[in-house]
């Protein structure tokens, strides 16, 4: 990581990491590389933020209520169950607990208001010390 030094105190460039995952995909191989090997070592847990794209095609737009845009309840078990994972295979491969995803639509805008939260929660209140090996 990239790092600048300011009165004697070594600091990230980055304050926080929002990674969107595709929803829509089973195998997540890489996607849980990068979190794993790249971004949980380098970034503060409390300063990661992922998110779950797709959520209306998770199951192939099946149980998407679209009249009221957003899933259905086996839909909505489905992506909790997802958000779950992602959140289990990141603490096994790294010990690090991150907060669970988000699911949502970019497409449809379903639970974008969520992302956004979930990213205002994360701003740090201080600016972080670089970790260096």
């Amino acid at each position: 990581l990239m790092t600048y030094e300011n009165f004697g105190v070594r600091h990230s460039f980055m304050d926080m990491v929002l990674v969107v995952l595709e929803g829509g995909i089973r195998d997540m191989g890489s996607c849980y590389s990068l979190l794993n090997e790249v971004i949980v070592p380098n970034i503060d847990r409390d300063r990661i933020v992922v998110a779950i794209n797709q959520a209306d095609i998770a199951m192939k737009g099946t149980h998407w209520d679209f009249v009221s845009n957003k899933p259905d309840a086996v839909l909505e078990s489905f992506l909790r169950d997802k958000a779950e994972s992602v959140k289990r295979r990141v603490y096994e491969a790294t010990g690090v607990s991150i907060r669970t995803p988000v699911c949502f639509s970019a497409e449809t805008g379903y639970n974008i208001s969520a992302v956004v939260d979930a990213m205002v929660e994360q701003i740090p209140h201080y600016r972080p010390s670089a970790r260096c090996a």
